[in-house]
């Protein structure tokens, strides 16, 4: 069984890991001083990070995970819908009807569970919602960013910083995810395609990283807990 725990932890999913695992230390220890949506970020990172360290030993243990995708994917969707809350412009229509789009997205991932993709099948149907949502996202804030009075350099750059990964892994990771519902006729391709999910993941984590790091400790004097949208 150790070798097992050993391998869950040395293989190419080990450095995603590392760099959440970074993430979440630097975002707790200088929480205090973080933007109300950086602060919605590291609540996600942290989600994560217990999410995989979960899914790892459920596999070992009972070599089943399935039930914690279908935690991660509600709290992914819930996370990330209020972290775009906090930046995007007041014009948005995600912004308008925030708690609508909200409340439907969630409805729609619990009644995917409950009545397509139970807790022991991979919801491919509800990630695939979400990806897409998450998309919308990112790019609605990408696009409208110019119109936003600027507020401070440096967590203007933070929050392109990460939007930009956003969009390179869910862009990349949703082709995936949609493929995985023909597992079986792919045989061995899928594989490989969970390989790249994992190298899009390991970008996406020292992007965020990144973004942490310089919002942390290239903060001009003056910066302390001030939020670009409330």
């Amino acid at each position: 069984m150790w070798t097992k725990f050993e391998h869950q932890f040395y293989d190419l999913a080990t450095f995603p890991l590392l760099c959440l695992l970074l993430s979440c230390i630097l975002g707790l220890r200088y929480w205090k001083m973080l933007p109300r949506a950086i602060r919605v970020l590291v609540v996600y990172l942290v989600f994560n990070f217990l999410i995989e360290i979960g899914a790892r030993i459920a596999s070992i243990l009972y070599a089943q995970n399935l039930p914690l995708l279908h935690v991660y994917t509600f709290g992914e969707l819930w996370l990330f819908s209020l972290f775009y809350n906090q930046i995007l412009d007041k014009n948005s229509i995600f912004k308008r009807y925030f708690y609508w789009i909200l409340g439907a997205s969630l409805g729609l991932v619990l009644l995917n569970t409950i009545f397509l993709q139970g807790i022991f099948e991979l919801n491919s149907f509800a990630k695939t919602l979400v990806q897409i949502l998450i998309i919308l996202y990112a790019l609605d804030y990408a696009f409208r960013f110019s119109d936003v009075e600027e507020s401070n350099p440096v967590l203007d750059n933070t929050l392109q910083l990460v939007n930009a990964a956003i969009l390179i892994y869910y862009c990349g990771s949703l082709f995936i995810f949609m493929s995985s519902q023909f597992e079986v006729q792919m045989g061995k391709g899928i594989r490989i395609l969970w390989k790249i999910n994992a190298f899009l993941n390991l970008i996406f984590q020292i992007m965020v990283l990144i973004a942490l790091w310089k919002v942390i400790f290239n903060r001009p004097k003056s910066f302390s807990s001030q939020e670009r949208v409330s």
